[in-house]
């Protein structure tokens, strides 16, 4: 590895920006990440596909998510094909990556793209940027944080624009976002307009959020109703199941169902049709009474609590299968059949997804996994070093934690929780490698003018 002060010298004239002479590698890098899809034969869905496909079209808002992906989204399908909204993602992403790469001021430029090949065998990136689902924008969104502060350059304030979409696209986008600027910050003390600056697309985003739940909801808040993602979450650990049986005798909670027939998961307790959420009218009927269910149960026992949410933050740290929830969704597929043209309907119908064929080997997902390890291991090799790529990389393995914690502890470990930024940790590798890989020494002609006075002849 280079010293410090090479590779300081080198990242401080970095060129960590994009360029029309860019356009051909990332144009290429995009159709890369677009393999899962052409593969399928379709872009891939997810059960909150039909969702997020339908809610600005139809014009509500729902509950459990922001409007906004949906909204960003509209334009692209028109209602008419979903091609484009994964040719924007994978747009994006390769975007990214090439912005990352620039750091690194003599990296030839199709460099990035062999990144982005490499990204695109070794880690789940491509079957993300392949899915209509906000989930590739979680790692996009880290790296739009981190850069800026690696150049120590504020982002353009039409950037900062675009960071406060990707921010307000998912909840847990907020916290993370929050938890980079502030992290980063206090590492890198850029000053306080800087860091202002960087706070802009959070507040931006959470106002947002804010404004669509006094709208939709008429609720003050950044989630309508996260204590009820919470108290599925204390339903499965045990916690509140406890509060319930205490409590229930004296209370007639419509909820107190769950005794007779406990939901085996925190998701069967959300989303099944004949959970007692959905038995005691949804989430915005129960919401008062979930809402003193949990604080009993916090009041009651914090300790428990805690312990598991640290449990599930940790498990979440290693749950990273690629390929999670990638089986046949009729939900969706109703909803396309209802929004687009029958030829679209017909398309996903034929799909490998639809029809059971999309069978991701367990090669592939455990090559994954080892070059996700690998790439973690590398960034901690990275923080050794000074400069733009030190920074990106101490930023990338508290996105890691903070996305783990954050999920796992509210919604509960799922392995697209994790493999949705697994990619991350390898991405920093592969772009800081040509500062970091080991330069061969050249040692000097012993007859090179260079090497100093050669010793006087004899006449």
């Amino acid at each position: 590895m280079e010293d410090a002060s090479a590779f300081d010298a080198l990242t401080r004239t970095s060129r960590a920006s994009l360029r029309w002479r860019d356009a051909a590698p990332i144009a290429v890098s995009a159709l890369l990440l677009l393999w899962p899809a052409l593969w399928n034969g379709y872009p891939l869905v997810f059960s909150d596909t039909g969702a997020y496909l339908s809610q600005a079209v139809g014009d509500y808002a729902r509950w459990d998510r922001p409007p906004f992906y949906s909204l960003a989204i509209l334009p692209l399908h028109l209602t008419l094909t979903t091609w484009p909204v994964v040719v924007a993602e994978a747009l994006a992403a390769a975007a990214i990556v090439h912005l990352l790469c620039g750091l690194v001021p003599m990296v030839r430029r199709w460099y990035p793209t062999g990144v982005v090949a490499a990204l695109a065998v070794l880690s789940p990136l491509p079957f993300f940027a392949s899915q209509i689902m906000p989930d590739v924008f979680t790692g996009i969104l880290v790296l739009m944080i981190a850069v800026p502060f690696a150049r120590g350059r504020p982002a353009s304030w039409l950037a900062l624009l675009a960071t406060a979409a990707l921010i307000a696209f998912h909840l847990s986008h907020i916290p993370l976002a929050a938890a980079l600027v502030v992290a980063l910050a206090a590492a890198l003390r850029p000053g306080w307009r800087f860091t202002l600056r960087g706070l802009l697309p959070v507040a931006f985003a959470a106002l947002a959020c804010i404004a669509v739940n006094v709208a939709g909801f008429g609720r003050v808040a950044i989630a309508p109703y996260s204590d009820v993602f919470l108290l599925a979450r204390l339903i499965e650990d045990g916690p509140a199941m406890r509060t319930l049986a205490r409590d229930c005798p004296t209370t007639h909670w419509r909820l107190c169902s769950t005794l007779a027939a406990p939901p085996e998961t925190a998701d069967a307790f959300l989303w099944d049709d004949d959970s007692p959420l959905a038995l005691a009218g949804g989430a915005e009927d129960a919401a008062a009474e979930v809402t003193t269910i949990v604080r009993r149960t916090i009041a009651a026992e914090p300790l428990a609590m805690g312990a598991e949410a640290v449990r599930n933050g940790l498990t979440q740290l290693v749950r990273i299968k690629t390929g999670d929830g990638l089986n046949a969704w009729n939900g969706v597929a109703e909803s396309i059949g209802e929004l687009f043209p029958p030829n679209e309907a017909k398309a996903l119908a034929e799909s490998r997804q639809q029809t059971g064929t999309l069978v991701i080997p367990h090669w592939l997902r455990l090559l994954h996994a080892a070059c996700a390890a690998a790439g973690v291991a590398g960034c901690v090799l990275v923080l050794r070093a000074r400069g733009a790529f030190a920074a990106v990389a101490g930023a990338t393995l508290l996105a890691l934690a903070v996305n783990a914690f954050v999920t796992g502890a509210l919604s509960g470990p799922h392995d697209r929780y994790g493999a949705r930024v697994a990619w991350l940790p390898l991405a920093v590798l592969l772009a800081a490698w040509p500062v970091l890989r080991p330069r061969p020494t050249t040692i000097p002609d012993a007859e090179s003018p260079h090497c100093g006075p050669s010793a006087p002849t004899s006449p």
